[in-house]
This record gives structure tokens, sequence and C-alpha cells, in this order.
């Protein structure tokens, strides 16, 4: 009877020894997926090729309601919510950042094609103003 208690006990004990091992490494892979997540997203930033972001997701069964709220909104880059959101339902986020393509071109190259006004501007023409002064209390030069 002694040798059934302890080998009831050994059993248990493995047993409760297996499940906390696989529940520690389920929390560290979520851990690791988030911090993953966000590398991603920094990465991404760090490319220069997208001004904002949007949440997009796989599957949108296994998405939460928060995620489905905000399916259609932009975020600038600086305001770029992280992944998973506060308010997820889900034990595992199936959503992912999608980034928003930069169409505008750089402020450097707005103009299309070479303009004339740099052979305008630095043309040799003589001066045609007058250099005379307009204003009533300069009309010196009118009264002669």
């Amino acid at each position: 009877m002694l040798a059934f208690l302890i080998l009831l006990i050994l059993v248990v004990s493995i047993f409760f020894y297996y499940k906390h091992k696989n529940s520690q490494k389920a929390s560290s892979s979520i851990n690791t997926s988030i911090k993953t997540q966000q590398e991603q997203l920094q990465s991404l930033i760090d490319s220069k090729k997208y001004w904002g972001f949007k949440i997009s997701s796989i599957n949108e069964v296994q998405c939460c309601q928060a995620a489905l709220n905000l399916k259609k909104k932009n975020f600038p880059i600086n305001s770029v919510p992280a992944l998973p959101l506060d308010d997820c339902t889900k034990n595992r986020c199936q959503c992912k950042h999608l980034g928003l393509v930069e169409k505008r071109t750089p402020l450097t190259q707005r103009r299309k094609t070479n303009d004339r006004r740099g052979s305008i501007r630095f043309e040799e023409i003589s001066d045609r103003r007058s250099h005379m002064d307009r204003r009533s209390d300069n009309w010196t030069q009118h009264d002669q």
C-alpha cells in the first residue's frame, strides 16, 4: 500500500512538472512573438518607405473585435498601436502591421523636368528699370 501511494505521488508530481514546463514555454513563445512583432515594426519604420501603417489580419475569423474595429483605419508612423492590442481577446494574435507606401515624391524633387527659370533669371539683359522714384514726396525730377 505504501509503495502504491509513493508511486501515485510520483506520477502526480511528474504530471504537474511537465504541465508547468509547457505553460512556461507557451508564455515565453507569446513574449517572443510580441518582441518579434515589435522588431518587425521597427525595421519597417526604419526602412523609410512607409508614411504609416494599418492593421491587417490573415484570417478575419481568428481576429479579435478590437482589431476588426481598427481594420480600416490608417495610422501615422508616430502613432502605430502595438500588437497584440491591449483589449485583444484571442490567445494568439494573428494580426500584422501592413505598411502604407509613401507615394509622394521627396520635397527636393518636386519638379518633373528642368524648367527655364534658371536660364531666364541669369540672362545678360540690360536692366529696363528707370530708377526714377515715383513717390509723390520725391517728385523733384518731375518738376523740372
